[in-house]
């Protein structure tokens, strides 16, 4: 941004714009630190990796670990850690199956069966987990009982795979252990923010780029994303504060650590004196204490107090497995590691507010908060997954939101007019592809993405501007170590260029999930696809009585709000009175309200044909989401 205000002020003071003269020498590249290769690989050092947890088994390994002009050679040296492993840290008891997915998933040995820790993403994957654990350990046990230590898509979604029926879990024999705000949380990635989550997660994740050396390295937290159908059993029992218990024989405490999600709990295993910090410590790279495919403010100081959670019971442990890569022994160790996680935590956390009130503003915090050496060379503190960078941004607008205090922001043209404006200032489009077009020749790829920036923001169908933008962003991706950096960038460029195949990804409002939800969760959730243009002026009422459940519901909408409430609306101009299963089928796209109340599944007290002007105040139609051509 420094240079840019540079390269502006200089334009505009020697008339330099129209006749496309400029100071060369501003296109040096800013080095960043995080690419910056080390000496050796902390992480890959023998000495280091002594502390690793007995290995049963080891396979082969789905992540590119091949040398590549088009892969940061840190990123694939990263990858050599993440080959399929059974990892054993307690003696015939835990296994750490680390490597089949994103996710690696604890299973821990009982009397009568199996408890086990993440069962994934997918069925497949924890299909294909089970199977080589009970090939390689001829233990044949049913699992008796699965930990969801919290609800994002890699952790939570595979238990049929397992071997779990809806019917095991109903029937209590099966227990499903979560966090007492799991579906809550759920509820609000699925139907709230949803659609949106859904394109930003398979940017981030490089859904859509495949696993190949232009594409996908790895996830960063483990080899790949091991995408394909899905399952999804609600909760038995939760965990609120700390939960002690026992199944199959084995004594679990199930405690709350705020971590990389806000419904975070761990497991310590007193008997087996082993802990399971889930994602409280997240893998083995510096956390991402902000996730760039977007969520809600993840709040530091809750986080660093979570791992003093944690380390409370790490301290009686000889044996550490988490939800992300290897499993750890020796509780010297595992302290050591943990503690380090937290104090890094603190570190970025305060030192931001030190700057912040000395009036730093949040792009000058990039510059102004670095870890100090001994935590920034810790092995398990590397940069792969977050980066200090881009948390110190998410602190300020954590505490002071996005404003800087400049009346400069409050003035500032609308998004298309600025970005003409920008262009028109910088000596028109093609002085604009000129600057672009230098910035590239000097690997100066940031300036060159952000000068197109404006040019396409200016005009979206600009195809020369989007595929020069294209060009810089897939080659600013190639250099970067971080996946999120690379996989955002590579698939911003495939978008640009038109060549982005926008399938398989994880949709955050899969049927599967929905119809684990409470009626009035699906439909209070409604609310945020009501088109305010086409219910500005309405005045109309709905009750939904649902007849196998005594639960009723209704909406008021006016205003170009749906205001939502657990009763029915006086004076209501409709209301219906169906089952549950007629709202299932109707959020899972198997009928229309109106048609199972005409075929005899409900009734109406009303005009039946209200449904209809119900309907007409929402959008329920999905939209093609552009990230990086807007």
């Amino acid at each position: 941004m420094k240079n840019f205000l540079l390269l502006f002020a200089i334009a505009t003071m020697l008339g330099c714009a129209q006749n496309n003269t400029f100071d060369k020498a501003l296109l040096k590249p800013e080095v960043i630190d995080h690419n910056v290769p080390l000496e050796t690989e902390p992480y890959a050092d023998e000495a280091i990796l002594k502390n690793l947890a007995p290995i049963r088994a080891r396979f082969d390994n789905y992540a590119i670990t091949e040398d590549s002009d088009f892969i940061n050679d840190r990123m694939t040296s990263f990858g050599k850690q993440m080959p399929k492993t059974i990892y054993e840290p307690v003696k015939d008891k835990a296994f750490l199956m680390a490597g089949w997915q994103l996710t690696s998933t604890l299973i821990v040995v009982g009397d009568d069966g199996l408890i086990v820790v993440d069962p994934g993403e997918s069925d497949e994957a924890s299909e294909r987990i089970l199977s080589d654990f009970r090939k390689e350990t001829n233990i044949q046990l049913p699992v008796r009982a699965v930990v969801y230590t919290h609800r994002h898509p890699d952790h939570s979604f595979g238990s049929a795979g397992m071997g779990i029926s809806q019917e095991q879990v109903d029937n209590g024999e099966v227990k499903i252990f979560a966090h007492h705000q799991f579906m809550e949380y759920l509820a609000n990635d699925a139907s709230v923010v949803g659609s949106i989550l859904t394109q930003r997660t398979a940017y981030g994740g490089a859904t859509y780029l495949g696993q190949n050396e232009k594409g996908l390295v790895h996830a960063g937290l483990g080899p790949t994303f091991a995408g394909g159908k899905i399952s999804f059993y609600r909760p038995t029992d939760i965990v609120k504060g700390e939960l002690e218990t026992e199944v199959a024989g084995i004594k679990m405490i199930l405690f709350e650590a705020y971590g990389d999600a806000e419904d975070e709990i761990d497991v310590y295993f007193p008997d087996l004196k082993h802990v399971h910090g889930s994602e409280t410590i997240q893998g083995e790279s510096y956390p991402n204490l902000y996730t760039l495919r977007g969520t809600k403010y993840r709040d530091l100081v809750k986080w660093y107090k979570g791992v003093d959670n944690l380390l409370e019971y790490a301290k009686k442990s000889d044996s550490y497995s988490h939800s992300h890569m290897r499993s750890w022994v020796g509780n010297e160790f595992i302290v050591e590691r943990i503690q380090n996680y937290r104090d890094a935590i603190q570190f970025t956390h305060d030192q931001s507010i030190y700057h912040m009130n000395q009036g730093a503003t949040r792009e000058e915090l990039v510059g102004l908060v670095s870890l100090p050496e001994h935590l920034k060379n810790d092995p398990w503190l590397q940069e792969f997954y977050g980066t200090v960078e881009h948390v110190v941004r998410n602190v300020y607008n954590g505490y002071l939101g996005w404003y800087s205090g400049d009346a400069t922001e409050l003035a500032t043209p609308s998004f298309k007019r600025k970005a003409e404006l920008y262009v028109s200032a910088m000596g028109g489009r093609d002085n604009v592809l000129k600057i672009a077009n230098q910035a590239i020749d000097a690997a100066d790829y940031g300036w060159a993405m952000e000068v197109t920036t404006h040019l396409v923001r200016a005009n979206p169908d600009d195809k020369e501007a989007r595929d020069l933008k294209a060009k810089a962003m897939q080659a600013w991706g190639y250099d970067q170590a971080n996946i999120y950096y690379r996989n955002f960038a590579l698939s911003g460029a495939k978008e640009l260029d038109g060549t982005l195949d926008k399938s398989g990804a994880f949709d955050f409002a899969n049927p599967v999930i929905i119809q684990q939800f409470g009626i009035g969760t699906i439909l209070e959730n409604l609310r945020v696809k009501i088109d305010a243009s086409k219910a500005i002026d309405a005045d109309f009422k709905i009750g939904f009585n649902i007849t196998d459940r005594n639960e009723k519901y209704g909406f008021h909408v006016r205003n170009g709000i749906a205001a939502f409430y657990e009763y029915i609306p006086d004076d209501a101009n409709l209301v219906v009175n169906i089952p549950s299963k007629v709202v299932y089928d109707f959020v899972l796209g198997k009928g229309r309200v109106k048609d199972a109340i005409n075929n005899g599944n409900g009734t109406a007290n009303g005009n039946i044909d209200q449904l209809d002007t119900f309907a007409g105040f929402f959008d329920f139609s999905k939209s093609d989401i552009h990230l990086s051509s807007r």
